[in-house]
């Protein structure tokens, strides 16, 4: 699949399943919320696999890729479900949709070399997500402070665990190919997720009006990670990772449209700085 492509359905279908998640999980909670996501999404894809006879490569060199992959698209789900039920979406969306530049630092560090151009990508991307949460917090009121404080933490450490799931992913997809490198993925988060529910002594609560809504969001979901590591297979990958970066976008276009969300002109401003830098990086990966 052409990487641009492949980034940019990433990114639509992603983006419109992050915006269902702040609705179920103010109703259901995030871990609820996703296990339920997560449950259509690999239902759907076991009986794609059964159906259309897709081969399934067993090998242990790509494992350890995958589990991080799974585990970590649980932890990052789960808290960017916190942080956009918390609101406001064009806070923690921006914030979090400047991951690649945490993926391109990784492969700096391994030895990639960014152009001049790259660089200049980063730090616009980087400016960008502070002025968003600064001119958020700016416009607060003193009392709700603190509150937007928190979620601008939790999209902090979501952008952070979506750097680590993108960058397994992608690792794993060569090995597995991308059909395979999803569905063992999201075996490895339902284990994650059911842990937290180990954890926290909590069952899940999912009542069954709830599932038609799950159930789009799941297929959209899994529709959006499919897409990407579809275009991760070849040498486009950086392109397709940071072009689906671009839910960050459509979740903002939602919640503008549909929530009403108010953003001054500095907001705006920070948002475009933070797509822009994004785009360019598409451009140059």
């Amino acid at each position: 699949m052409n990487p641009a492509f492949a980034g940019a359905l990433c990114a639509l279908a992603l983006g419109s399943a992050d915006f269902a998640g702040r609705f179920s999980t103010r109703s259901l909670g995030a871990p609820s919320a996703w296990l339920g996501t997560l449950a259509v999404g690999t239902i759907a894809l076991t009986i794609w696999i059964v159906a259309t006879d897709a081969p399934l490569l067993w090998t242990v060199e790509g494992l350890p890729y995958v589990a991080a992959n799974g585990v970590a698209t649980t932890v990052m789900t789960l808290l960017l479900y916190k942080a956009l039920a918390r609101g406001p979406v064009s806070v923690a969306a921006p914030i979090v949709g400047s991951h690649p530049v945490l993926v391109v630092a990784f492969w700096v560090v391994l030895g990639a070399r960014p152009s001049t151009v790259q660089w200049l990508a980063m730090a616009a991307t980087i400016l960008g997500a502070v002025i968003v949460a600064r001119s958020a917090e700016e416009q607060a009121e003193a009392r709700e402070r603190s509150g937007l404080r928190i979620t601008i933490g939790l999209a902090l450490a979501s952008c952070l665990a979506y750097a680590v799931l993108v960058i397994g992913g992608q690792a794993a997809a060569p090995h597995y190919g991308a059909l395979e490198t999803l569905w063992l993925g999201r075996l490895f988060s339902i284990v994650t997720v059911l842990a937290v529910f180990l954890f926290t002594r909590r069952a899940p609560a999912m009542p069954l009006r709830w599932w038609p809504f799950l159930g789009a969001q799941g297929l959209l979901d899994a529709g959006g990670y499919l897409a990407l590591f579809a275009g991760s297979t070849g040498e486009g990958q950086a392109i397709t990772a940071v072009a689906g970066s671009g839910f960050g976008a459509v979740t903002v276009l939602l919640a503008r449209i549909v929530l009403k969300e108010r953003m001054g002109f500095v907001q705006w401003s920070g948002i475009i700085l933070v797509f822009a830098g994004v785009a360019v990086l598409a451009g140059q990966g």
